[in-house]
């Protein structure tokens, strides 16, 4: 009804390692919904609480939400380890949850009231995979954590289909690791041609590339990664270590619609590095999509989850579809190389 004011819920990381992305969102959402507000029809708040890129903590933020203020639509969680905490919870149909960051295959059926519009690590591991399957001895560092290792888990299913590629280091640290010398003086005397840095992204990321870097005796081979190192920023530490790095994510967004609005929230709220063209896109359609079906159809969450599982949409995304399932459909995978300091799409 006009004039009505619906309250959305918020989970994501907004103190911790991970806080940038919680941050990003935030000052993308705050510029859409100021938007969308000016226009005739229902108005929207939001209410943010801190998932510390936790499932514990994401759950505490759950409760929160739903039972103090009483929301029943949430955008979140951003981390996969908030999304798959709070998952369980949503299962008594009394809460819809719709994150744009999460994914962790293991997303995927956890719960019919949880979507996400990311793309799935499925995708990802398997181009890492593919990206590495031209070297005969490679080596992965993993952080635990579960958006890590969902990737690893993919990753390792199908780098195993290459028989002449030999996995001769499989190491994992301690989630939020500081230190990394010993681990990669073990991975060293492995001798890989390619290394698969698998960290979460955020301060952790900075610290295992900057401690890598300084290991000067130790050279000649081929680095590889996910977002953690796709902002252009999380690599000026290193100067030029990181020049021919291999990163796989989403493809790059190039329509110049979205990117002269990101221009326009970047002016106005401040940079969304982190987040990046993918995320900042998916964010924006998240909302989009939420309050346009809370417009047309009330503030009823089992209605809008109805529509939302079978309807296609049209986003900076392009069609957004879940046909059925828990993530948006049809994603694929691309790959980048650094040049010149700058993450270059191949």
């Amino acid at each position: 009804v006009s004039g009505d004011v619906v309250k959305i819920g918020f989970i994501g990381p907004l103190s911790g390692d991970a806080a940038a992305y919680g941050e990003e969102m935030q000052k993308v959402l705050r510029y859409r919904l100021a938007e969308i507000n000016a226009e005739r029809g229902t108005k929207f708040e939001v209410a943010y609480e801190d998932g510390k890129c936790s499932g514990s903590d994401s759950v505490s933020a759950f409760q929160k939400l739903t039972d103090i203020d009483g929301v029943k639509i949430i955008i979140g969680g951003a981390c996969s380890s908030e999304t798959l905490g709070i998952a369980p919870l949503t299962k008594d149909g009394r809460t819809l949850v719709v994150s744009a960051l999460s994914s962790n295959p293991a997303i995927e059926g956890a719960s019919p009231w949880v979507f996400s519009t990311s793309y799935t690590d499925q995708v990802i591991g398997e181009t890492l995979a593919q990206a590495m399957s031209t070297f005969s001895k490679v080596a992965i560092i993993s952080e635990q954590n579960d958006y890590n290792i969902g990737v690893k888990t993919v990753w390792e299913r199908k780098i195993a289909e290459y028989p002449d590629v030999r996995v001769v280091a499989n190491e994992v640290f301690p989630k939020g690791g500081s230190d990394f010398r010993n681990l990669l003086a073990k991975v060293r005397q492995a001798a890989p041609e390619a290394v698969f840095l698998n960290p979460n992204v955020g301060v952790t990321a900075n610290n295992l590339l900057r401690q890598l870097a300084e290991m000067k005796d130790w050279t000649g081979y081929k680095l590889v990664s996910q977002i953690a190192y796709l902002a252009d920023d999380t690599r000026t530490a290193v100067g030029d270590f990181a020049e021919g790095m291999t990163i796989v994510d989403a493809p790059n967004l190039t329509d110049p619609a979205f990117l002269a609005y990101k221009a326009e929230i970047e002016k106005t709220e401040g940079p969304v590095p982190n987040l990046g063209n993918y995320y900042t896109a998916s964010t924006i359609d998240t909302v989009d999509i939420l309050t346009s079906l809370i417009r047309e159809l009330g503030n009823d969450h089992n209605v809008v989850r109805d529509a939302l599982a079978s309807r296609t949409f049209r986003g900076y995304l392009g069609e957004i579809y879940f046909g059925g399932r828990s993530f948006k459909q049809g994603s694929e995978g691309a790959v980048y190389v650094v040049e010149n300091g700058k993450a270059v799409q191949q």
